[in-house]
């Protein structure tokens, strides 16, 4: 029989072993946080225009945008990194998506109704914002199997 058994540690894992660990989910963060910010800054400074596009848009849309995907890039980020319950990690995460993917979703709708005819400019934010909102559906199915799978083990049934 061998003698080697799994010991847990007590250590939570670094934020480094978290970015290797979940280093897509963080990349896609990150970027929801950049564009957010970029989208902020460009209401403090009237002279920095991150995309042509956003001068056509009402203030009231930059504004939500902005906001949206930089509190989602926020939520998403820290979500991933919560080093208490997992639970509630996850709860950061999707609200943080959902925020994000309804920004980029509005910031989609706006340019492709002031410029339908650039197609790039409207289908990345598009895909941004529906590749958010699938990272949300996965962590909501990795939960409820992850839930499943303990009741299972416990005996319980759900």
């Amino acid at each position: 029989m061998p003698t080697h058994i799994y010991q847990p540690t007590r250590n939570p894992p670094s934020w480094w072993d978290r970015l290797l660990v979940h280093s897509m989910d963080s990349t896609v963060a990150g970027v929801f946080l950049i564009f957010g910010a970029l989208a902020a800054i460009s209401l403090l400074a009237p002279d920095f225009i991150p995309s042509k596009s956003m001068d056509q848009m009402p203030l009231l849309v930059v504004i939500l945008v902005s906001v949206f995907l930089a509190a989602g890039g926020v939520l998403s980020i820290i979500g991933l990194n919560w080093p208490g319950d997992v639970s509630t990690g996850w709860a950061l995460e999707r609200f943080g998506l959902l925020l994000s993917a309804g920004g980029f979703i509005a910031y989609a709708i706006s340019v492709s109704w002031h410029y339908p005819e650039s197609v790039f400019a409207w289908v990345v934010p598009l895909l941004l914002g529906l590749g958010g909102l699938l990272r949300c559906l996965s962590v909501l199915m990795i939960e409820r199997h992850t839930r499943r799978t303990i009741a299972e083990v416990k005996g319980e049934i759900l």
